[in-house]
């Protein structure tokens, strides 16, 4: 009796890790993907993009296996660093009610704001030379620029997340 109940814990527990586990997205068609994450809560779609955007850099750099967690860390945390300069300055005001001298402040805070984030790029750059190869580093910031243009078009598709706006049109 007692190694039925173990048996039916071991079932049990297996089965409901194998619940949590995520979906294969290449099995699924992309009205399949939508929809799924589309179900998912803000933090959660945020996750999963952080995610596929660290494995595509990963592939795309052809990371070795046993550097690939000191990667993954050191991009976590240089993404991290770049947010934080970047929240310093939000452009959520209205230019046309600004006066010159308040518009020339936020332009000159703008320039600062993006020497900070050179800055911080040129410190990452030494650290990941630690970990990868000049070319696969140089390779990592080209793809930056091209990954967020790749994920704002999706954004576009998709539409907004639960209780935001739809993005404007550039």
């Amino acid at each position: 009796m007692r190694n039925f109940i173990y048996i039916l814990l071991f079932f049990g527990s297996f089965m409901s890790f194998k619940a949590q586990e995520k979906p294969n997205f290449r099995e699924m068609t992309p009205e399949q993907r939508r929809e799924y994450i589309k179900q998912m809560s803000p933090e959660q779609r945020k996750q999963l993009m952080e995610d596929a955007a660290t494995m595509m850099a990963i592939k795309n750099l052809q990371v070795p296996a046993e550097k690939q967690e000191a990667f993954k860390s050191l991009l976590k945390e240089y993404q991290e660093s770049q947010k934080t300069i970047k929240n310093k300055f939000r452009a959520d005001f209205s230019q046309e009610n600004l006066s010159d001298a308040e518009a020339k402040k936020m332009l000159n805070q703008s320039f600062d704001l993006g020497q900070q984030l050179l800055n911080n790029r040129k410190v990452y750059a030494d650290k990941f030379l630690k970990i990868l190869t000049p070319q696969q580093v140089l390779k990592l910031f080209n793809q930056e620029g091209r990954m967020r243009e790749k994920f704002m078009e999706r954004r576009q598709k998709m539409g907004p997340p639960k209780g935001r706006e739809p993005m404007p049109n550039p």
